[in-house]
Parts: structure tokens; C-alpha cells; sequence
């Protein structure tokens, strides 16, 4: 399941972000997507926190996306390369 999902997490939320930015800069404020760009925005930070959380509850190590070695990543840390192979951690 870890897998499928870093598979198209990016490819999900990289144009969500985008949407969200453009609409919350460039139209009035207040406007119909003015207010759906800022919930964009909160479902992608609520989103963010829900996966912490189930990281957290789950209280197993997270498998790296290139060399499949578990890691145990400390929550609400950024990490940028896998500690073993030394690639970017998506």
C-alpha cells in the first residue's frame, strides 16, 4: 500500500498545490475560488497531518522509496536523503 501510494501522491498533489496557490493569488478575495483555493489549502495540511498521525499509530519504521530499507523518521521532521543509500526520501 506504501508503495501505490508515493506512486501518486505527487502526481495528486503537486497540481492541487498549483490550483490552490493560483486561485488564492490571483482572484478577489472572498470569491467562490478564492474560498475553494483556501480549502484546498486545509485539506492538503489536514491530509498531511492525518498521515503523521497514521504513521504515528501504526508504530512501524517507513520504508524508503528507492532502496526499501525501513527508516525510522521522527514525525514532523524533514528529512531530504535516505540515510542508507543516499537518495532523496520522497
Amino acid at each position: 500500500m506504501c508503495t501505490k501510494y508515493r506512486t501518486w501522491r505527487y502526481s495528486v498533489i503537486l497540481p492541487l498545490v498549483g490550483v490552490a496557490w493560483l486561485w488564492v493569488r490571483e482572484e478577489p478575495e472572498l470569491s467562490p475560488k478564492w474560498k475553494a483555493g483556501v480549502s484546498i489549502a486545509l485539506c492538503l495540511g489536514v491530509a498531511y497531518l492525518a498521515e503523521e498521525i497514521f504513521w504515528m499509530t501504526k508504530g512501524q519504521e517507513r520504508p524508503c522509496g528507492h532502496c526499501g530499507k525501513k527508516l525510522r523518521l521522527k514525525s514532523f521532521r524533514v528529512h531530504t536523503n535516505c540515510p542508507h543509500c543516499g537518495l532523496p526520501l520522497e
